[in-house]
């Protein structure tokens, strides 16, 4: 997570502080943000996320065309169910 998007957590959580009546210092303005920026750091590994079962697996980069195109043959062995509709597309 960027520092912009811990930002508007900091904000959230501070509102929510102070409307409980806790005064927010800048010292304890920063521990909040160092824990909250720490937090996500952590959690976007995509370890994390795999331990968690978030994701299904983790691919190689070397790997992606050739999971892509498994999941391409994959789709296409599947029949449709019904007519696939776009609806009206307007330019």
């Amino acid at each position: 997570m960027g520092g912009g998007a811990a930002k508007v957590l900091l904000q959230i959580e501070v509102a929510t502080l102070k409307a409980k009546g806790e005064v927010i210092t800048p010292e304890r303005e920063k521990e909040l943000f160092d824990s909250i920026k720490n937090r996500y750091d952590t959690q976007i590994s995509p370890y994390y996320a795999a331990s968690r079962l978030w994701i299904d697996a983790i691919i190689d980069p070397i790997e992606t065309r050739k999971v892509i195109s498994m999941g391409i043959e994959m789709a296409n062995h599947k029949k449709a169910e019904k007519a696939y509709n776009v609806g009206v597309i307007q330019t």
